[in-house]
């Protein structure tokens, strides 16, 4: 009886350990905190820039944003996410620092060539841009608080 004692009880405990790794993915809030942390990154980086006025003068401080830019959205791309809402968010930061970075871009090569009234439209795209940000902010807040 002994035995079969030992036996039911390392059957147990395996059984116990193997339940154990498999629910050890990470949480949908594991997963959203990191994403969330890349996302303020790149909200900080354009706070910094707007409260910077040596790096936002020409041409140079948008290559620069948008060079950082570039580096967010390859961070953002090695967040792993199981949770397809998640990925979808994450879907939609990469595209946007991508629009970002391009749009950055696109304004220093035209203050370059001072072409003024393609410098501020892409500068309007850029805004267009931030507003897309607080959209996507607002929806991953409130589906990662479970509201």
């Amino acid at each position: 009886m002994s035995l079969m004692l030992k036996r039911t009880a390392t059957l147990s405990l395996v059984a116990a350990i193997a339940l154990l790794f498999a629910g050890c993915g990470e949480s949908k809030v594991a997963q959203c905190n990191k994403v969330i942390t890349v996302a303020n990154k790149a909200a900080t980086l354009g706070q910094q820039f707007g409260k910077d006025p040596k790096s936002s003068k020409g041409s140079k401080g948008l290559t620069e944003l948008a060079t950082k830019i570039d580096a967010i959205g390859t961070e953002m791309k090695a967040v792993a996410v199981n949770d397809e809402q998640l990925k979808s968010f994450q879907g939609r930061f990469l595209t946007l620092y991508q629009d970002i970075s391009k749009g950055l871009n696109d304004a220093a090569a035209a203050i370059d060539k001072k072409n003024i009234r393609d410098a501020n439209r892409f500068l309007v795209s850029l805004q267009k841009s931030s507003v897309e940000e607080g959209t996507i902010v607002k929806e991953i807040n409130t589906y990662c608080s479970g509201k």
